[in-house]
């Protein structure tokens, strides 16, 4: 069950940091923060493939 919540947690943070990136954001961000929201999105969309893989 903690591996599921694990997963479901990854999922939400890649939703929001996707929105972050969306055209319907209410802040624009500086190319850093892009870059390092994306490098962040990159590492968590990893984690979850990996954690989906000890699942299959």
């Amino acid at each position: 069950m903690s591996q599921e919540n694990d997963i479901k947690n990854t999922v939400d943070e890649i939703y929001t940091g996707l929105k972050r990136l969306g055209p319907n954001r209410k802040l624009a961000l500086s190319v850093h923060k892009s870059k390092e929201l994306i490098a962040e999105l990159e590492e968590k969309a990893g984690k979850l493939a990996q954690q989906l893989a000890k699942n299959a």
